[in-house]
């Protein structure tokens, strides 16, 4: 290996990838991962490089990223316990959302929860429902998990004011039924949404 020791600086980068799926040196760079440590990590096989070419300019070094390899996720599983990863598969989408989540502050960062544990955060308000005895809400929304009418936002962190905030980075190919998805989630989960276009 030739990374010796892994510091909290470290971990927290781990975590924004997991969430995001693929990151950009220049935002690694934003939370104190410099380019010979992202160097290093490829050396050691925790991370990969990967591009896609941007239709904007044609070259693709603008639109390199890094995302986990195999051996990468199964390091930080073991290490640090993060059992989850986003999938690396809409690199621009998943750098707007690592962009979005190095911007800010790192106590923030700290709390950032990603979509699955959101969509689990989502299910179990949905049971809440049911357990409170509301039936119909609990029915209406049982309904639309079940035609996929639901959709998790990206992420949530808790701001500096000690409030919960919940992100989604759309894309053009967003259609208005995929929004009212998020919508309703931010509405069953209680948590406003800001929409960032990536």
């Amino acid at each position: 290996m030739h990374i010796k020791k892994f510091y909290p600086k470290d971990e927290r980068f781990f975590r924004v990838l997991a969430t995001a799926g693929n990151i950009r040196s220049t935002d690694a760079n934003k939370i104190d991962i410099s380019d010979t440590r992202l160097k290093n990590m490829m050396k050691d096989h925790l991370i990969k490089e990967v591009s896609y070419v941007n239709p904007k300019h044609r070259e693709v070094e603008s639109c390199k990223s890094y995302c986990f390899t195999d051996r990468g996720k199964k390091f930080i599983s073991q290490k640090y316990g993060i059992d989850r990863t986003q999938s690396p598969a809409a690199i621009r989408h998943n750098c707007k959302v690592a962009e979005t989540i190095c911007s800010l502050q790192k106590r923030e960062i700290d709390t950032i929860k990603p979509e699955w544990e959101v969509r689990d955060q989502m299910k179990e308000m949905i049971e809440n429902f049911r357990d409170q005895g509301e039936m119909d809400r609990y029915d209406e929304y049982m309904e639309m998990l079940r035609e996929q009418q639901l959709s998790a936002i990206d992420f949530t962190y808790i701001n500096m004011q000690g409030m919960e905030c919940g992100i989604e980075v759309t894309t053009s190919s967003y259609s208005d039924a995929d929004i009212a998805g998020k919508e309703i989630c931010s509405e069953i989960i209680n948590v406003p949404v800001n929409y960032i276009s990536a």
